[in-house]
């Protein structure tokens, strides 16, 4: 009888919880533990400020074998406590909280003659277990990421990290300076204004590009269609441009709420205001999916400030030589990856997920994966993470193969010098973004998982039509299954909404006239 491959996964989030669902699923030679440093699952979800609002609609946060019960047409983000209430239920169904081995935190990864010696601490008390795979799934929300202020020492008030603030009540009846524009300071900024005594938010560079969750009540990436999605990336810089500007016009004129309208508005003000990087668009650009800083700035809730230059006392001082009286700041410069487990040496060769082969495999060790390193510019990272997972399984059941270290190590360096190009603001700072479409559809091809899209138009045209005009749902991959799941996600994309038929249109032009290269200037 063979022996079993002993395989630890690190960390209870999405990703942990999906690889572990596919592995066990498809990989029956292979046993499985899950060390969680936490209580319970759920990753950053279960550990964040109160009221977090998701911001993706249920159906693309969702697994695409564990779909959402819910009505399609009256899609609601889920709030982070709906989401790890669905993690639960997942991970019930899958048999996997008996995998998990929670209030347990990884020290020291070793490896030793090609094994992995995993130390682990749990109650006071350091272990150590040996596994033939390692496959790592803390994400890159781990450690906040480090904000240089100039005499930090000399400021009196508090300064509090994101991750720290569970609930905006401590900040009450006080001056506070946001530092960070992204979708955690636009969601503090929102759910703090009638709490605090002012407020002032300091942007060291210019902001992502800002999306709103909702438009009358319904999920903005409802206009994420995989027509639209599948155009040039650099279609705002080239002679088509006019019509994606005649896109956006179309849906602002389509939004019905007057306070929506005016968000919106100054959202477009907000996103076209830098000229020097307004050709790039939305597909070049990391995204911010909340326009609670937009509300607050509209209802004069919000002062925006260029980069701290100096602290002193409670003055914070900035570099247009304005300052003002704080009592608290709140570093929201977003975070990163934590693999303090690993030794310097293994830790400078994976320095960035870009340096992994389709951002999960290192070239030079065939006995470890990374799942859901990735910060994907539209769509979510949970369904990104379940490819990966799949792709992983497949991989060890040997029903895909890798190249060789020489043709990784050129992959890698064409996928680096194509996210570099095409988000060249970005990249530096956020060097594990990933065109979302692009990458999930390279993980399929691979997989074989691709909607044969010929066979659809000629045998289930209403299928297919909701495939490329409904929006980027991630059971597009299930279809070509046997079994139930292939029925049920025919069943969920038949169901899912899509733009006003207007649009779509012309999307579909656009879609044509792109294909047949009229974007050259």
């Amino acid at each position: 009888m063979q022996n079993k491959i002993k395989m630890c996964i690190i960390g209870a989030g999405p990703s942990g919880l999906c690889t572990a669902k596919e592995i066990q699923e498809n990989n029956p030679n292979i046993d499985i533990k899950i060390f969680e440093k936490s209580s319970d699952i759920g990753g950053v979800f279960a550990n964040c400020y109160q009221d977090l609002t998701l911001v993706n609609n249920p159906f693309l946060v969702s697994f695409s074998d564990f779909p959402p019960e819910i009505n399609c047409n009256n899609l609601k983000m889920w709030r982070a406590t709906e989401y790890v209430n669905y993690l639960n239920n997942y991970a019930k169904k899958n048999n996997i909280l008996k995998l998990i081995h929670f209030n347990n935190t990884v020290k020291k990864i070793s490896n030793i003659n090609g094994q992995w010696n995993i130390d682990f601490e749990h109650n006071g008390k350091v272990k150590t277990n040996t596994f033939d795979y390692l496959t790592i799934c803390t994400g890159t929300n781990q450690k906040s990421k480090e904000i240089p202020l100039k005499n930090k020492q000399n400021f009196s008030g508090e300064i509090i990290r994101s991750s720290d603030l569970k609930d905006v009540s401590s900040l009450k009846d006080k001056a506070v300076v946001f530092i960070g524009l992204g979708e955690t300071a636009s969601d503090l900024i929102y759910l703090s204004r009638n709490v605090v005594k002012s407020s002032y938010v300091s942007i060291r560079r210019w902001p992502g590009y800002f999306i709103p969750r909702y438009h009358d009540n319904k999920p903005t990436d409802l206009d994420t269609s995989n027509i639209y999605h599948a155009i040039s990336r650099n279609i705002d810089d080239s002679k088509l441009s006019f019509l994606t500007k005649l896109k956006r016009e179309m849906e602002y004129r389509n939004i019905i709420s007057t306070n929506d309208k005016k968000i919106q508005s100054a959202i477009k003000d907000f996103n076209s205001s830098n000229q020097s990087i307004k050709y790039l668009g939305p597909f070049r650009r990391v995204t911010v999916k909340s326009c609670g800083f937009i509300k607050a700035y509209l209802e004069g809730k919000i002062n925006l400030k260029p980069k701290i230059s100096d602290l002193k006392g409670k003055t914070v001082m900035f570099e247009d030589g304005s300052s003002v009286e704080a009592d608290a700041i709140v570093l929201c410069a977003g975070h990163t990856f934590n693999l303090s487990f690993f030794s310097k040496e293994m830790r400078d060769s994976i320095s960035s997920p870009n340096k992994l082969y389709k951002y999960m495999f290192m070239p030079k060790i065939n006995n470890c994966c990374f799942i859901g390193f990735v910060r994907p510019n539209l769509g979510s990272l949970p369904s990104v993470s379940e490819l990966q997972a799949r792709y992983l399984s497949a991989y060890l059941s040997k029903k895909i193969s890798l190249p060789n270290q020489e043709t990784m190590q050129k992959c890698i360096l064409n996928q680096q010098e194509a996210s570099k190009w095409q988000f060249p603001v970005d990249f530096d700072r956020v060097s594990h973004i990933v065109d979302y479409r692009n990458y999930t559809r390279s993980l399929a091809k691979d997989l074989k998982v691709l909607p044969k899209q010929w066979r659809l138009f000629f045998s289930d045209i209403h299928l297919w039509y909701k495939i490329n005009f409904s929006f980027l749902y991630p059971g597009i991959y299930r279809i070509h299954q046997k079994g139930p799941q292939s029925k049920k996600a025919t069943s969920i994309i038949k169901q899912l909404p899509t733009m006003p038929k207007k649009i779509l249109l012309l999307e579909g032009v656009l879609y044509v006239l792109n294909k047949f290269n009229f974007r050259k200037r």
